[in-house]
This record gives structure tokens, C-alpha cells and sequence, in this order.
């Protein structure tokens, strides 16, 4: 009878433990707090995933319904914010754009202590989109947008701003689909 177990490299090695992402245990390659990343992107959201990813839990309705209001009302920028993105030149690498945005908002809105860790977490789900298309809308087509739309997904947000118009529903739930995928790094190399 073979040994299957691995050897050698890093095998057996703890790199940390989580209770956020699991890759290759419980049967499935990848999870997220022990749902199959599959039911997910089938059947959830990419807020609904967020909440449990923040949360420890699916979101109920009534949970869901709220945080997308909550989300919703953190969408715009400060025009302090806005001028800074408008400042950062047009071939800046996208990660620099966010890197910075972030940074300045930290100042104009500080975090304040550790209590205030998922208000600071929903504010930048809501904010990143807007700092991301303000910026290439600005340099790109030379227009100031209005970052705070009435879309309930933040990828129906994000192409709304990108588009001028609301997305199609295959759209959106491509977006969103995508985001979920990429949704949690904390070891995950997604």
C-alpha cells in the first residue's frame, strides 16, 4: 500500500489559521467560511458574500436589504477626494489610483479606533468602485460623474458609472460573479 502522504517543501507546515477561506479542505477547492465558492457564485450576490465574509454569516433578507442601503449610502466622494483622483495622472497604474484614494480618504475620514473596523469596511466597498471610475472617466472622456447612483450591486454601480446608464442584467451578474471569485486574499491566492 502506498503512503500518500506529501513530503518535503512546505508540507505539514501551518502558515496561520482562518475562519474566512479554505482552499482544498471539506471536499471542495475553495471556500469561504465553509460554503463551496461554486454555490456562492451560482447563488449569492457578491454583497451577500461580502456580508459573510465581514459578518461570520448569510445575510438574512431583511440583512441584506439593509446593508445594500448601507452600501448604497457610502457611495460618493468627498470633492476633496474627487480633486486628488483628478490629480493622479491618467497612465498611473489602477492599484496606485485606489492605493492613494484610500490613503487620502483615511485622512478627511480618519478610522478612528478598532470598533469602527466594519464601518471602515463597508465604506470602502462602496467608495473603491467610485474612486476607480471617477478617475478613468475623468482621464479618459474628460467628465466629472456622479458617484453615488441608486444601483443595488455594486457591479451594476460600477458599470452604471462606467456606461452612463444602468447594465444589462448578464452584465452585472458577470460582475458580480467575477467579484466574488476574487473576494477574500487573506491566504488565498484567488
Amino acid at each position: 500500500m502506498a503512503d500518500n502522504k506529501k513530503t518535503g517543501g512546505l508540507a505539514g507546515v501551518t502558515a496561520g489559521q482562518t475562519h474566512l477561506c479554505t482552499v482544498g479542505k471539506e471536499g471542495a477547492g475553495l471556500t469561504y467560511r465553509g460554503y463551496d465558492i461554486y454555490d456562492l457564485a451560482d447563488n449569492a450576490s457578491f454583497e451577500e458574500v461580502a456580508y459573510l465574509l465581514l459578518y461570520g454569516k448569510l445575510p438574512t433578507r431583511t440583512e441584506l436589504d439593509a446593508y445594500i442601503e448601507t452600501i448604497k449610502s457610502k457611495r460618493g466622494l468627498p470633492q476633496d477626494l474627487a480633486t486628488v483622483l483628478e490629480m493622479i495622472p491618467k497612465d498611473a497604474h489602477p492599484m496606485d489610483v485606489l492605493r492613494t484614494g484610500v490613503s487620502f480618504l483615511g485622512n478627511i475620514e480618519p478610522e478612528g479606533d478598532f470598533s469602527n473596523q466594519a464601518h471602515i469596511a463597508d465604506r470602502l466597498l462602496a467608495c473603491l468602485p467610485s474612486m476607480m471610475v471617477y478617475w478613468h472617466r475623468f482621464h479618459t472622456d474628460g467628465v466629472r460623474i456622479e458617484t453615488a447612483t441608486d444601483d443595488d450591486s455594486i457591479a451594476g454601480h460600477f458599470l452604471h458609472m462606467l456606461h452612463d446608464k444602468p447594465p444589462p442584467a448578464l452584465h452585472e451578474k458577470s460582475l458580480s460573479t467575477t467579484l466574488i471569485l476574487y473576494a477574500e486574499h487573506e491566504f488565498n491566492a484567488s
